[in-house]
């Protein structure tokens, strides 16, 4: 299977060892309506090729992914149909045949910390800067949260979840949400020393393993979704969420009129 090359990302197939590659560096790799499209169709690329043993997930430029893209989010261009696509297209990445690991840079917020949640391993950079704000937008943070929760446990996650400070890595190593701490010069190359010590242990004990380790949080996902969905729908007409994106809009206005 040749590289695909999407509008928002870039999916490398080398062999065993794949690469998702988020690439919209100039606006952070912040989540409009193409790249939630494009992360489904990465997804569904990568879960057809059987080759795949494991994956590499990383941002280009300054960061991992910034989050949902929020100047469209204030303008009312995410609908509940870009969060049901969003939430499609990380189910999709949690449930690839591959062992996923997720190698974070620069901003890694909300909707970034989401997919890193939603990888199997995760790697920091000491530059990287993580929060899950979502609740300050006026919105859920998809089911995040509930992922979280299961990595860490209810209370840190509604610590991090219902305030939605930022955090450095060192706190995020010492709640077990970030595996490992490295400098920024040598993330890919650590990301890539796990992937290649991956491919040398059996794939199907492997793969066998991490479903076993998720099989002991089953739970009916379907049902999970279709309440977000509702919840969310419930936030996005909230007089507090158009409060928030008002506020917004009226910063980045004047935020404008000051460059000019």
């Amino acid at each position: 299977m040749p590289t695909l090359e999407l509008e928002t990302m870039l999916c490398e197939l080398d062999g065993h060892l794949a690469h998702l590659r988020f690439n919209r560096p100039e606006a952070l790799n912040a989540a409009n309506w193409q790249w939630v499209q494009d992360l489904v169709v990465a997804t569904d690329y990568l879960a057809q090729s059987a080759e795949t043993h494991v994956v590499i997930v990383s941002g280009a430029g300054r960061a991992f992914c910034s989050g949902l893209d929020t100047k469209e989010l204030a303008k009312g261009n995410l609908s509940i149909d870009w969060f049901e696509t969003w939430e499609r297209g990380v189910i999709a990445l949690t449930n690839l045949k591959a062992i996923t690991i997720a190698a974070i840079q620069g901003y890694c917020l909300g909707g970034g910390l989401q997919v890193a949640l939603a990888c199997d391993l995760r790697i920091a950079a000491t530059d990287a800067v993580l929060s899950i704000p979502a609740v300050r937008e006026g919105v859920i943070a998809a089911l995040g949260p509930m992922r979280l929760a299961r990595l860490i446990g209810a209370g840190p996650a509604k610590q991090l979840c219902l305030l939605g400070h930022r955090f450095t890595p060192a706190e995020g190593h010492t709640l077990g949400i970030i595996n490992e701490v490295v400098d920024p010069a040598k993330l890919a190359e650590r990301a890539h020393a796990i992937a290649h010590e991956l491919l040398d242990i059996p794939f199907t004990a492997l793969l066998h393993t991490k479903e076993q380790i998720d099989a002991a949080f089953e739970q009916d996902t379907a049902a999970h979704m279709a309440a977000l969905l509702t919840a969310q729908n419930d936030c996005l007409h909230s007089p507090e969420h158009a409060k928030v994106m008002a506020e917004y809009r009226e910063l980045q206005a004047r935020r404008t009129q000051q460059k000019e």
